[in-house]
């Protein structure tokens, strides 16, 4: 019987010991602290931080542009967005020396790269908003800063850089070739220190459509892509027949800007007790960090910002 009642109390005594620790369905509470070493730096200074607790996960937002906490879901932005492009031709004679070159936007564009969709779509002539070299040496011309705003409607536009020329050889007037380098789209909003970027020549990139004046020989009369110079090219060449070619971008929201992004600073498994960030303009900046404990059962989350002076 004694030993029966020892039995029934070393099994309370386990119940009892088993409850009190922790289930482990549930997920800790963060409770990392980040202090930087200093509230005030120097531009080009190492800020440091130290890191106590950390968490699973633990994600930095510096506050610089394009690194802020309070836009990391914006895929929108309002403001003043405007358009440049550096270019550059040479070789064109008589009627072919100006005038070949013309810039255009659409928004029903269907974004085939085909001939039919070209044709098929409404352009607006945006040309003489920009700067369109006249040199004949392939000297760069900065096109300007164009304000596009009016045709920022929250709606997919396309932009296309058109070459077009009836005049032919046999009348002494040799068609150019053209150069497009630089192309950039950007969006000046109050909200943001430094204009957003929205396009470049990459993102979202052109296609290259001939309507008229295809030649079989390699990228003559029409435009390519010149990997060694990382530009457009269009080369008229001394061609004897009228041409017309289109470089047309991808779809483009004028409105649409990139969520700010974090730096993960830490994953589950790595240890994290200090870490440097450099800041390269001065300023001052709302530094957020991001602490998660995740689990098969779920996330706990915790937030902690601070502000930090950058001088030069």
């Amino acid at each position: 019987m004694k030993n029966i009642k020892i039995l029934i109390s070393n099994i309370f005594l386990l119940a009892f010991i088993l409850y009190g620790c922790e289930n482990p369905e549930t997920v800790k509470e963060p409770n990392f602290e980040v202090t930087p070493v200093s509230l005030s730096a120097t531009v080009g200074e190492p800020v440091e931080f130290m890191v106590k607790n950390a968490p699973d996960f633990l994600m930095f937002y510096s506050g610089e542009l394009g690194h802020k906490y309070k836009f990391r879901e914006r895929t929108k932005a309002e403001g003043i967005v405007s358009m440049s492009f550096k270019n550059a031709q040479k070789f064109g004679l008589g009627t072919n020396a100006t005038g070949t070159l013309f810039v255009l936007a659409s928004s029903d564009y269907d974004g085939s790269s085909t001939v039919e969709g070209v044709n098929n779509a409404t352009w607006t002539d945006i040309t003489d908003k920009f700067n369109i070299a006249t040199a004949y040496d392939f000297a760069w011309t900065e096109s300007g800063s164009a304000e596009i705003t009016d045709l920022a409607d929250g709606e997919p536009i396309y932009f296309a850089f058109k070459f077009f020329s009836e005049d032919i050889k046999s009348d002494g007037n040799r068609q150019p070739e053209w150069r497009i380098s630089d192309f950039n789209i950007q969006l000046d909003s109050e909200d943001a220190a430094a204009p957003l970027q929205v396009a470049t020549l990459f993102d979202p990139g052109f296609n290259s459509i001939d309507v008229q004046g295809i030649d079989e020989a390699w990228n003559v009369g029409k435009w390519y892509y010149d990997t060694g110079r990382n530009i457009w090219r269009f080369r008229g060449g001394p061609t004897d027949y009228p041409n017309e070619d289109w470089l047309i971008s991808n779809s483009i929201n004028l409105t649409g800007v990139a969520p700010d992004k974090g730096e993960p600073l830490k994953t589950y498994s790595t240890p994290l007790d200090s870490f440097t960030h450099t800041y390269t303009e001065p300023g001052t900046y709302t530094v957020t960090f991001v602490g998660n404990n995740t689990t098969i059962y779920g996330d706990k989350t915790k937030i902690q910002e601070f502000t930090l002076e950058v001088t030069e």
